[in-house]
């Protein structure tokens, strides 16, 4: 049985009248009056009751044309929605991100992307650098927001800002009346840094240059979260850098300075699997790119 023979079926259900059915669909009579033959041989079952002036639907007739019309509706609706998918218009997307992503332009994206397609799915997980690689590698998530550099064998990265660390003191701190500070003037300083796992770049690049500055760097604490090492700032414990953006959301009462020819510089990127094609994924990454 072919959806064909059930549209034939339906429309001669509807009208009661193969003429009238047959002009429907474009055929003719004959050929239409054959494929009902065929069908109800098929099904092994009378479908009509003809006579030379009506037709008439039997009571198996009545069963199947209700069942009839419901698969023909979920036949066009899976076509309309293997159309969609095929755009994009719908489906899921696994996204990464890290902490520090959702200051920038995530928020943003996943706000415009929700809005121009509302029946894809958005999953949102957070995660460091180095397991969104991993997670990326092994097909858990479509794509991560992160901070290169990584290992991008397989990946295929999309730069999208650049972004200056500062250094955070707490107020009375003897360097900020200083005009202008190199990492020499950090000397002697108590850190509080990120765990180098959460970005072994970042915190190895932050040891090289305490050591070409001249000394080894005190780090007291490591703390994943940049409002955390924020406030242990506050609470006089030691002092910190964070991205240059991060400023304007802290509201304790703190000094933010630069550090000259900005050393330390956070990238953020996009990264997905190379050679995926899912629709979804593509329409995502023409919104990133747009931005």
């Amino acid at each position: 049985m072919e959806l064909r023979q059930l549209r034939y079926f339906v429309a001669v259900a509807q009208e009661l009248h193969f003429g009238k059915a047959a002009e429907r669909l474009q055929i003719t009579q004959p050929a239409l009056s054959k494929q009902i033959r065929v069908l109800e041989t098929e099904l092994e079952i009378q479908l009509f009751i003809r006579t030379k002036r009506t037709v008439n639907l039997t009571k198996a007739g009545e069963v199947f044309f209700a069942q009839a019309q419901q698969l023909l509706q979920q036949a066009e609706e899976a076509i309309q929605l293997a159309k969609r998918t095929a755009s994009g218009e719908v489906g899921r997307l696994n996204i990464g991100f890290t902490a520090t992503a959702t200051y920038t332009v995530l928020p943003e994206l996943i706000r415009k992307f929700r809005s121009r397609y509302p029946q894809v799915e958005v999953e949102m997980l957070e995660l460091c650098t180095e397991a969104q690689v991993a997670t990326l590698n092994r097909g858990e998530i479509d794509l991560g927001f992160l901070h290169p550099p990584i290992d991008s064998r397989g990946l295929e990265i999309y730069p999208i800002l650049s972004e200056d660390f500062i250094l955070v003191l707490p107020p009375q701190h003897h360097l900020i009346d200083k005009q202008s500070l190199s990492f020499k003037d950090l000397a002697g300083e108590s850190f509080l840094i990120h765990p180098r796992q959460e970005g072994p770049f970042l915190y190895d690049r932050f040891l090289k240059l305490c050591r070409q500055a001249g000394f080894q760097p005190q780090i007291v604490k490591e703390v994943t979260s940049h409002q955390t090492r924020i406030c242990l700032v506050a609470a006089g414990m030691g002092i910190t850098f964070i991205p240059a953006g991060l400023q304007t959301l802290v509201s304790q009462d703190l000094i933010y300075k630069p550090i000259e020819n900005s050393p330390i510089k956070l990238e953020f990127a996009a990264a997905w699997r190379s050679l995926v094609t899912m629709p979804v994924l593509q329409e995502f990454l023409i919104l990133v790119q747009s931005m």
